[in-house]
């Protein structure tokens, strides 16, 4: 399993992740490529076996991870890398935040979260979640 390998995103390639054996662990060094609007976790695949490795954070330009796994909860064969949102797949209603604009909607922010879309920051009102506004 020690070697380099490509993070996928979607199908595309967005970084390189490091692969070395250490005793009874993986190391996993990865350094990816992302816009910085979207939070990711890095996932290995290998065997049948899915094992999160945690969320990259910024360095110098880029995000990296730099962690370690017991060598026995990564299953046998070649490790697929790949990149996912953190919240995963959430639908709900984007809110713009404005620092001249009150915002209306503070009962609702526990079940929230926070996202930029093209360029501006809100926050994404989950629709599975019922209040009064």
């Amino acid at each position: 399993m020690e070697g380099v390998y490509q993070v996928l995103l979607g199908g595309q390639s967005v970084g390189k992740m490091r692969v070395e054996r250490q005793g009874l662990y993986y190391r996993f060094s990865c350094r990816c490529e992302f816009s910085g609007e979207v939070i990711y976790k890095l996932e290995v695949t290998c065997g049948g076996r899915t094992e999160s490795l945690g969320i990259p954070v910024p360095e110098g330009g880029a995000f990296v991870l730099n962690t370690k796994l017991p060598a026995k909860r990564i299953g046998d064969g070649v490790p697929q890398f790949r990149a996912v949102p953190r919240h995963g797949v959430l639908t709900g209603r984007f809110v713009p935040l404005s620092p001249e604009e009150p915002f209306a909607y503070l009962s609702r922010l526990q079940n929230a979260f926070l996202e930029i879309r093209d360029g501006r920051p809100g926050i994404v009102l989950r629709d599975d979640v019922q209040t009064e506004v």
